[in-house]
């Protein structure tokens, strides 16, 4: 079978020629999502698709385009009227043109976005959130919550170079009250796809920190972005975690044209950083206004007591008094006469006991002379026993002596010499091994009268 070839240019021409007059000035309102998006030199090239439910693979996926010319117009519009920018995973409801181009093949060229079908995309995925944190009891845990009389140790989650958390910072500390408070920042994106996560991070690091104990409450304020970028706060993870923290909550995300989930599960959403800063003063100042109240008011009180009760004060103090100066009459007359008896007592004590102490001077004397011509008796028996062992001793003594010196005569060796007894020396030491003597070694032998030499022959 024979094959008819054809150049591919050829084949674009045809599918050109075919779009051309099917398709030609024909717009269509397509409901899609977003898939991709890039902008670039002012131009916004998307990748639009249907998603399967029953698969991971989409339905349908065209490539898609808004000119520069039409872009800036369409974003702007769409920005304004639902607070958000075009993003991956969004739904539109858009006006397309289909185009085919012999290089480039197939695409939608986009005329028109609507906003409000996006906005109400985003208002049912919204009350979705809503309705399942309800379901889940969480969504008026924080609100639940209350506020101490007085926040002033307070964790801040915002970025730390944002104009809203320098507006807070500054209207805080500045405050007019004079009243002093204690922030800690804990750094996070504020804005964007992770911002969610990002939150909640910061949350779980406030949790953990060593300050958590002191802390009063929680603020997350934001500043200075754009209100398209407010969707993050929408996000049901986050507003888990916001609606379920254990200390409250106060918000400050900085927009008044729609409330995020995020705000309403807070135990307290107000517009700006600064209002947040303004609601944290003055709620300290009313409660020392409340204090200043009821310190006044104790010291009216207090007053007005001193007043009532310094007359009855002083008719008890008079009363008293004449009390006293009658009791003290009475004791005055008791005291003499128990001074009289005490005087009678104690002389006639003193005269008892004088006679006893002379009595008793008597008895001592006689008493200690007999003891003293006792201890003479004594000493004179002493001195006798003693003078006859002294001179039985000195004799022991010298009999020992005598002894003595006859066993030391017995010992001595010119005696022991008479008797035929001789010793012998080698380098004039007594000799007391015959083995520690060299052979024909020269021995002095000495007797009672003299002594000889002689030599070691064996």
């Amino acid at each position: 079978m024979d094959k008819t070839i054809i150049r591919l240019s050829d084949l674009a021409k045809e599918i050109t020629e075919v779009f051309r007059k099917n398709f030609s000035m024909e717009r269509y309102w397509v409901s899609a999502e977003i898939l991709g998006l890039k902008i670039n030199k002012g131009h916004c090239y998307l990748q639009l698709g249907e998603k399967d439910d029953r698969s991971t693979q989409p339905k349908a996926e065209f490539k898609a385009m808004v000119w520069s010319s039409n872009f800036s117009i369409l974003h702007h519009r769409f920005v304004s009227e639902t607070g958000n920018e075009l993003q991956e995973n969004m739904e539109i409801l858009c006006k397309v043109e289909v185009q085919f181009h012999e290089r480039f093949g197939m695409s939608l060229i986009v005329h028109d976005i609507d906003p409000a079908y996006t906005l109400g995309k985003i208002a049912i995925e919204r009350k979705k959130t809503v309705d399942k944190l309800k379901q889940e009891g969480v969504y008026f845990l924080n609100k639940q919550k209350e506020l101490p009389s007085v926040i002033q140790n307070v964790a801040v989650i915002s970025s730390a170079d944002a104009d809203g958390f320098k507006d807070f910072t500054t209207k805080l500390n500045e405050n007019k009250f004079g009243i002093v408070f204690h922030t800690k920042l804990f750094p996070s994106l504020m804005q964007g796809d992770n911002a969610p996560s990002d939150i909640i991070s910061a949350l779980n690091k406030i949790k953990n920190h060593s300050c958590y104990p002191y802390l009063h409450a929680v603020v997350i304020v934001r500043g200075g972005g754009q209100t398209s970028s407010l969707s993050c706060y929408n996000d049901y993870m986050l507003a888990y975690e916001v609606a379920n923290f254990s200390l409250p909550i106060l918000t400050g995300i900085g927009h008044t044209a729609d409330v995020s989930v995020v705000d309403e599960v807070a135990n307290l959403n107000l517009i700006t950083p600064t209002a947040v800063a303004d609601f944290i003063t003055q709620h300290a100042n009313s409660f020392k206004e409340h204090i200043d109240y009821l310190r006044d008011g104790i010291h009216a009180y207090a007053n007005l007591c001193i007043e009532s009760e310094e007359e009855t004060v002083s008719e008890l103090m008079n009363a008293v008094i004449s009390n006293v100066e009658e009791k003290m009459q009475d004791e005055k007359s008791f005291f003499d006469n128990l001074a009289r008896v005490i005087k009678q007592t104690v002389t006639k004590e003193i005269i008892s006991q004088k006679s006893h102490l002379l009595y008793s001077k008597d008895k001592m004397r006689l008493f200690s002379e007999s003891i003293i011509v006792a201890q003479k008796n004594k000493i004179t028996n002493d001195k006798s026993s003693l003078k006859s062992k002294v001179y039985q001793t000195i004799k022991n003594q010298e009999q020992f002596l005598i002894s003595a010196q006859q066993k030391s005569a017995i010992l001595d060796p010119s005696n022991i010499l008479k008797r035929g007894f001789s010793y012998s020396l080698y380098n004039n030491k007594p000799i007391f091994d015959p083995n520690e003597v060299p052979l024909d070694s020269e021995i002095e032998t000495v007797v009672f009268k003299g002594s000889f030499k002689s030599k070691k022959i064996k």
